[in-house]
C-alpha cells in the first residue's frame, strides 16, 4: 500500500499537488510582547499608597495584582491554542483596591473589575455598541471561553 510520503513525492514529480498540505506547527504559539509590556507599565500601581488620589482611595495588594495577571494569563494560554494572541488592555487601578482590566476598539469594549477581596469573583461588562451587551461575574483564576470570544469581536 502506498504511503502518504510516497503519494506527495509522486504529485512533485508530475508537477502538481492533489492535496494541499497543512503546515504544522514546529514553533511556540505567538508571545504577547504589548501584553507584557502592559503588565510591567501597570505594576506602578503597586506603588501607590492609601489616599494616593487625596479622596481616601486604597492602596493596592500585589496579590490582587496577580489574581489579575492570572486572569490575562488564563485567557492569553486559551487563546494561543488556536493561534491567536490576546488583545492587550489598559491594565489600571478601580476603586477600592480593586483592578480594571479595561480593552476598548471601534467596535466593542470590555471592562474586567478585579476586586481586592479574594473571597469575590471578578466582574464584567461588555458592550459592542448597541447588538449586544454582557455583564456578570467571573472567577479571575480560569479562562471562560465566553469572554474570550468576546475579546475576539
Amino acid at each position: 500500500m502506498p504511503t502518504a510520503g510516497a503519494a506527495r513525492a509522486w504529485d512533485r514529480e508530475n508537477d502538481f499537488e492533489v492535496w494541499p498540505q497543512v503546515p504544522t506547527q514546529t514553533s511556540e504559539p505567538p508571545r504577547n510582547e504589548e501584553l507584557q509590556t502592559e503588565i510591567e507599565k501597570a505594576k506602578k500601581i503597586l506603588e501607590l499608597t492609601n489616599d494616593w488620589d487625596g479622596q481616601g482611595a486604597e492602596s493596592y495588594a500585589s496579590d490582587t495584582f496577580d489574581r489579575a495577571i492570572t486572569f490575562l494569563a488564563a485567557h492569553s494560554d486559551f487563546l494561543k491554542q488556536f493561534g491567536l494572541a490576546l488583545p492587550v488592555p489598559h491594565i489600571g487601578a478601580g476603586p477600592n483596591g480593586s483592578i480594571d482590566l479595561h480593552w476598548k476598539s471601534a467596535s466593542w469594549e470590555l471592562l474586567v473589575n478585579v476586586p481586592a477581596d479574594m473571597t469575590k469573583m471578578a466582574s464584567f461588562y461588555g458592550d459592542n455598541y448597541g447588538v449586544q451587551k454582557i455583564k456578570g461575574s467571573v472567577d479571575p483564576k480560569t479562562c471562560n471561553p465566553g469572554l474570550a470570544a468576546w475579546l475576539m469581536n
